[in-house]
């Protein structure tokens, strides 16, 4: 078939020619403008069935109500196919939630094809996932021209953001470490799962963090159940520069694809670009101290390009991760302690220099000669206090 001549039918997306009159797949005319239904889905907790709802205003306004019972706060975000709002549920006692709108009258049909397949897939697995780093789902619901998910509000902002508001825009070493392993927790609950959830789109603008530091693993538009024996996904999905190449249909995606996009995550959130865009100076001045030379060792193992290369599950990386946190934590305890030990007012630190002054006067006075051995003990000190401060400024950089 001419590539050229190659067109997606518009009732169920399967490749046609441009002359072709009738599909080979649905057995319909494939260029024919098609009316579409959208479908109802069954809600994510039983008795919280929302009916279906009047069609409503796009975007929604402040102040409007939303099937009768959730009353519209102010937009929050988009992307993908849907619009973010943040609004109060009436029904329990002006609970903030979040709630995913999906405007179907803007979408293509290849377009209405992957909307509707991302929307099954969240309403199915956020109705009956329990975890505190995943968002809970309360209502899902249709009118004539949109499908709406009633969730969680999150308050907070995407790692992605976070990071562009950082001054030197990476975080630290230690922070790197925390956020590892709240994701290995989150991530080793849903390959938990029977069977298991692939989430395959680990990243930093999929991860929301509260101002109190708590993480929330959001949007599961492409997650999947992993199928023993299957060669390989129906498509490919993820984002570049985090998803691992079987996700690009060479093989099927396991709980190595997430291991991979976890690897790719906290690389960018140490040295603030995505590993492939990383240069050697970038990676030579990331790579100072012991700490962080292990950690680049493990990141490389998570982004072997071959799944068996990489760590077999989630827990072999949690602890690696946490072995390397607990040695940052040893570190900073030792400082802090240190810290404390130096003298913590002006006062001290006059009568230190004035009984130093006295002692080098009287040894001036009358033993000249003990001047050499003075100034030698002097210059180690120096150099003692320089590796001490050195030290200290490393610490600091990783904490």
């Amino acid at each position: 078939m001419d590539a050229a001549l190659v067109c997606f039918c518009d009732v169920c997306g399967a490749g046609v020619t441009a002359q072709a009159t009738l599909c080979t797949v649905c057995g319909k005319p494939p260029h024919q403008p098609v009316q579409y239904q959208p479908i109802q889905i069954t809600p994510a907790l039983p008795g919280q069935h929302a009916q279906l709802a009047p069609p409503v205003q796009t975007p929604m306004q402040p102040g409007s109500l939303l099937a009768r019972r959730y009353r519209i706060v102010s937009k929050a975000g988009e992307g993908g196919y849907g619009v973010i709002y943040k609004a109060e549920d009436i029904d329990r006692y002006r609970t903030k939630v979040a709630i995913k709108q999906i405007n179907l009258d803007t979408l293509r049909p290849r377009e209405m094809i992957e909307a509707t397949d991302a929307y099954n897939r969240e309403v199915r697995y956020l109705s009956r996932l329990r975890h505190i780093s995943l968002p809970r789902m309360y209502d899902a619901f249709t009118d004539a021209d949109h499908w709406y998910i009633v969730m969680d509000y999150i308050e907070g902002t995407t790692l992605e953001e976070a990071l562009k508001k950082t001054h030197r825009k990476h975080l630290s070493l230690r922070k790197v470490l925390q956020i590892g392993l709240l994701l290995c927790d989150v991530l080793g609950y849903l390959h938990s799962q029977q069977p298991s959830v692939i989430f395959r789109d680990v990243k930093p603008a999929n991860i929301m963090q509260t101002k109190g530091g708590h993480l929330y693993l959001i949007d599961f538009g492409i997650a999947r159940h992993y199928v023993p024996g299957r060669k390989r996904d129906t498509g490919p999905l993820g984002t570049p520069g985090y998803a691992a190449p079987e996700q690009y249909g060479r093989a099927q995606t396991t709980t190595q694809t997430d291991i991979y996009g976890l690897g790719a995550t906290l690389h960018t959130l140490l040295t603030g670009k995505e590993p492939s865009l990383v240069g050697k100076k970038t990676r030579k001045r990331f790579l100072q101290g012991k700490t962080r030379r292990h950690l680049h060792q493990l990141l490389q193992q998570m982004l072997e390009p071959d799944a068996n290369q990489r760590p077999q599950t989630i827990a072999e990386v949690r602890l690696q991760l946490r072995l390397l946190s607990s040695r940052v934590n040893a570190r900073r305890r030792f400082f802090r302690s240190l810290f404390t030990a130096l003298p913590q007012s002006i006062m001290d630190a006059m009568l230190c220099t004035m009984m130093f002054s006295i002692f080098f006067i009287f040894i001036l006075i009358n033993a000249p000669w003990l001047l050499i051995p003075i100034f030698s003990i002097f210059y180690v000190l120096l150099v003692l206090f320089k590796i001490f401060m050195d030290l200290r400024e490393e610490e600091e950089e990783e904490t």
